[in-house]
């Protein structure tokens, strides 16, 4: 495995958008399509822990009517949301894979024994697993992926991590239409451009 970001995720890639397609497809799959309020993938702080999720309508609705002032939070934020593929029962989960190669370079990056100069550090390497994951987004989108759930938001979303609101929107800028990222942005408190 080449450690190069650039080198590892272009090979990495090939393999991400369809896995994560399967992954949200597994997830939102079990619900009506007109029932799935959200799609989306989060990572978490080290980007090796990559997990689908999907939100119901009715999930969503219950979360307003409780907290009506955190509206947009329910709607935007996948820790909120109902389902993942890690908690579906009876589901293969395609993103396995994904995220064993994924923690393997991660474990590369940090190891102190590469010696300087022979392995990206971990900002690189969570740098560029976030921006192959939202530009194999961005191509499931333009080949018209998303549009069996046609009420869904989607989101790409890395969990607790150092990363700026503005890096986070600029991910999620082409997953959706325009009021919807202009909702998202004010989920992230940023200003709508």
């Amino acid at each position: 495995m080449d450690l190069k970001p650039c080198a590892w995720t272009r090979d990495w890639s090939d393999r991400l958008g369809s896995a994560l397609e399967r992954a949200i497809a597994a997830v939102a799959g079990q619900l009506p399509a007109d029932e799935v309020a959200g799609v989306g993938i989060a990572t978490d702080a080290d980007a090796a822990s990559i997990v689908a999720f999907a939100q119901s309508q009715r999930h969503l609705d219950k979360m307003i009517a409780e907290e009506p002032e955190f509206a947009i939070d329910a709607r935007w934020h996948l820790g909120e949301w109902d389902l993942d593929i890690l908690g579906a029962e009876g589901i293969d989960d395609p993103l396995e894979p994904v995220r064993a190669e994924a923690e393997r370079a991660r474990r590369r990056c940090s190891d102190p024994s590469a010696g300087p100069g022979t392995a990206p550090d971990l900002r690189e390497f969570r740098r560029a697993v976030w921006d192959s994951i939202a530009q194999a987004l961005t191509a499931s989108v333009a080949a018209g992926f998303f549009e069996q759930w046609p009420n869904a938001v989607r989101v790409f979303l890395p969990l607790d991590a150092d990363v700026s609101e503005v890096d986070i929107a600029q991910w999620n800028a082409a997953l959706n239409d325009q009021a919807g990222t202009a909702e998202f942005r004010e989920f992230l408190q940023i200003e709508t451009v």
